[in-house]
């Protein structure tokens, strides 16, 4: 993408100061991107763009929400996004360890952040995610009841499944594992 990008942020070594950007981030932002897992949001990204010596200090502070899949009824839940990070871009070419340090080409005018925005959003989603408590669409918490493979299990707003305390069948493969003695 090029300068013509909402999300371009000019970088000049004339720079002074502390220059800030605000971007609403709607639905719109996460359809151009390819490759994202996240279709759907509503946030604001405040960035600071600050010239120390030879680089450009980026600060993120990202507030706002996004549409993600229940993992338990797949139903839409809204997961509340607030992060902050930092982004380092120095012209040249490096092969600098730090994930945060981004190497752009001497001739180029900016950079677009619109992916490094969309990570800072992404790695703020939890690994699991799941409505809060009694908000799970009952009639798929039902079918999925229906399908467990145990008949003593039951769904509960916690976990997906959870068996009564005591009736716990082990496999009888594992049965020679208890005879092993230990030191």
């Amino acid at each position: 993408m090029g300068a013509e990008n909402q999300y371009f942020i000019p970088l000049s070594e004339k720079q002074t100061g502390v220059l800030s950007y605000n971007f609403k981030l709607s639905d719109s932002f996460f359809e151009e991107l390819e490759d994202a897992e996240i279709k759907k949001g509503d946030l604001v990204a405040d960035i600071e763009c600050e010239k120390v010596s030879s680089s450009f200090h980026l600060h993120f502070n990202i507030e706002g929400s996004v549409l993600i899949p229940c993992d338990r009824c797949l139903d839409d839940m809204e997961q509340p996004i607030s992060t902050e990070g930092e982004l380092i871009v120095r012209f040249g070419e490096g092969n600098d360890t730090n994930e945060n340090v981004v190497y752009i080409p001497e001739n180029e005018q900016g950079i677009d952040i619109s992916w490094n925005i969309y990570e800072f959003i992404a790695l703020n989603v939890p690994m699991r995610h799941i409505h809060p408590e009694g908000m799970c669409n009952q009639e798929m918490a039902k079918r999925l009841a229906t399908l467990m493979t145990n008949g003593d299990e039951e769904l509960n707003d916690n976990d997906t499944a959870s068996s009564k305390e005591g009736n716990h069948d082990t496999d009888p493969r594992w049965n020679a594992l208890k005879n092993l003695k230990l030191e």
